[in-house]
């Protein structure tokens, strides 16, 4: 075997090589033209399975569910039937259709697989069972169909629409045909066990299995969210993740995820132990899962677990780079030895100290434009998140915070809104009240800019900071003395910063003295478009927009 036969060691050449790979049917074809097509699909996790399924639908995917193991559909029957702790068997419906077209020999191996439970409640709730031999008969006006089993031991009262009941007849004649005692265990438990225990039972059967692949009880996954401070998480600790599954192959959509994230990508690329990506892998899979469960989420479904292994990624990503200190070799020798869970706490930590600023400024931020109001927002959220309002180009939406540049860019707002707000309450104007005001529109409450460039069109020219309307009179003055060309001098902006700087006290210019320089020439860059371009002899107030001007009354 020469090197380029070798498959990649690395954890990132590992994920690469998953993405180019065959997908979809193309991977399914590839699987059946394995020189042993069943040793090659029995070695898919349940996992690939569900995903592989539901990718090209169950039609498309007969062929490979003809080879699959009772263990590998059982996982999938743990993946698609439950709604948290309760059974839902019409999403189990597809699947035993297509059992039953590969024969009732597949049939039989795979409900032998099958928890006892399980099996008896899946039927139990399509069936109403009466036991011939001690007695029992249907009624005479019973509406549904009725079936004896092949031994005329019991009658089945077929329930639910006229798929259901004929999809329930063959699962009980294929059943009597593969193995009857099995059929009959099978009907005897559904007629006389409880349903409330069959269901608790089979879903701790259910929990158990989930748990080594990291879907944990709500509460225990809740312990990624615990707060850690990077300070008390260390390189070389020894608390990296060693457990390597039965599977390390990660689903494609968390694989995407994982090479999105520039730094974690960079980090995991710099190892090529194969042992070591083994092991990321399989803690990565656990790490998305917990995040899954910690959401209540249902698992399995595509576009679920990809919001989750977005969201774990990025935390990881972040934390990892906090923990790292931004050095790529710092970064690869803490995915040795620290546990991604650890990784990940304190990349939400982070964000979290952020979100208790945000909360702080919540009933402020009303008036106070994008992107600080959408930021607040985002962090206001359960789980803190960043808005892209707030990213370069701006967009819609939120999404996880995943680096460094990203919490500096919302700690820059949120002081930028801190000290807006600080100037603006400090010329008397209550901010709460003007964003909750019932009687003022939205659209028609002042900005909370507009409350500072009207305090500075004064300044600008010598008049005192205050925020009262101006007249007429104040928006021709300053055009007239205090701007040449449509561009305010450099007497006037020098006296507008310093206004400004008189206003807020030593200690909150000396934490954000640039933030508050770039905020006053973005306000005077304002006072230049708003006054600039109109060349009346007096400035007409209704048509300037981004200050408080008196009413002109005729």
């Amino acid at each position: 075997m020469t090197d380029r036969d070798l498959p990649p060691s690395g954890p990132l050449a590992r994920l690469r090589a998953q993405l180019a790979g065959p997908r979809g049917y193309r991977r399914i074809d590839a699987l059946l033209s394995a020189e042993n097509a069943p040793a090659a699909i029995a070695a898919l996790s349940p996992n690939e399975v569900f995903e592989l399924v539901h990718e090209v639908g169950f039609e498309d995917s007969q062929p490979l569910l003809e080879l699959v193991t009772p263990e590998q559909i059982q996982g999938c029957f743990d993946l698609e039937a439950w709604q948290k702790d309760q059974l839902e068997v019409a999403p189990l419906k597809p699947w035993l259709a297509s059992l039953i077209e590969t024969g009732f020999e597949k049939v039989g191996q795979v409900w032998s697989g099958l928890d006892a439970e399980l099996r008896a409640l899946i039927l139990q709730r399509q069936v109403r069972i009466w036991d011939v031999s001690l007695g029992e008969e249907p009624e005479e006006d019973n509406e549904n169909p009725i079936m004896a089993t092949p031994d005329r031991f019991f009658m089945l009262e077929l329930q639910g629409d006229d798929d259901t009941q004929r999809l329930i007849q063959q699962l009980v004649e294929d059943l009597y045909r593969a193995d009857a005692d099995l059929a009959r265990h099978t009907i005897m438990a559904a007629r006389s066990e409880p349903p409330a225990e069959l269901e608790e039972q089979s879903y701790r059967w259910r929990s158990s299995r989930l748990a080594d692949l990291g879907y944990v009880d709500f509460y225990e996954a809740l312990d990624l969210f615990r707060p850690l401070d990077a300070d008390k998480v260390q390189i070389g600790e020894g608390s990296q993740d060693t457990r390597v599954g039965d599977d390390t192959r990660l689903p494609a959509v968390v694989a995407e995820e994982v090479l999105g994230r520039s730094f974690l990508a960079r980090a995991m690329g710099s190892i090529d132990d194969a042992a070591q990506a083994e092991q990321l892998e399989a803690a990565l899979m656990v790490l998305v899962n917990k995040v899954l469960a910690a959401g209540r989420a249902k698992p399995g479904q595509a576009e679920v677990v990809r919001r989750g292994a977005l969201y774990a990624t990025a935390t990881l990503s972040l934390g990892l780079e906090v923990v790292a200190r931004g050095d790529l070799g710092r970064a690869r020798d803490a995915l040795r030895s620290i546990a991604l869970s650890r990784l990940f706490r304190v990349g939400y930590t982070v964000t979290h100290k952020l979100a208790r600023l945000a909360q702080a400024l919540a009933a402020r931020s009303v008036t106070a434009g994008s992107p600080a109001k959408e930021l607040v927002a985002g962090l206001c959220s359960p789980r803190p998140l960043f808005s892209r309002a707030a990213d370069d180009p701006p967009a819609a939406g939120l999404r996880p915070f995943e680096a460094q540049a990203d919490l500096r860019r919302a700690g820059e707002i949120l002081t930028g809104l801190t000290l807006r707000v600080a100037l603006v309450e400090g010329l008397g104007v209550d901010v709460v009240a003007m964003g909750q005001a019932p009687s003022i529109e939205a659209s028609a409450r002042p900005a909370l800019d507009d409350h500072v460039r009207t305090a500075l069109a004064r300044a600008t020219v010598g008049g005192e900071l205050r925020g009262e309307a101006l007249s007429q009179a104040e928006l021709t003055r300053l055009r007239d003395r205090g701007m040449a060309g449509g561009k305010l001098v450099a007497e006037a902006r020098a006296a507008g910063h310093a206004a400004i700087r008189g206003r807020l006290g030593a200690a909150q210019l000396t934490a954000s003295g640039d933030v508050l320089d770039r905020l006053v020439d973005g306000w005077l860059d304002d006072l230049d478009a708003i006054l600039g371009g109109i060349k009346d002899a007096e400035v007409d107030p209704r048509f300037v927009e981004g200050l408080i001007v008196e009413v002109m009354r005729s």
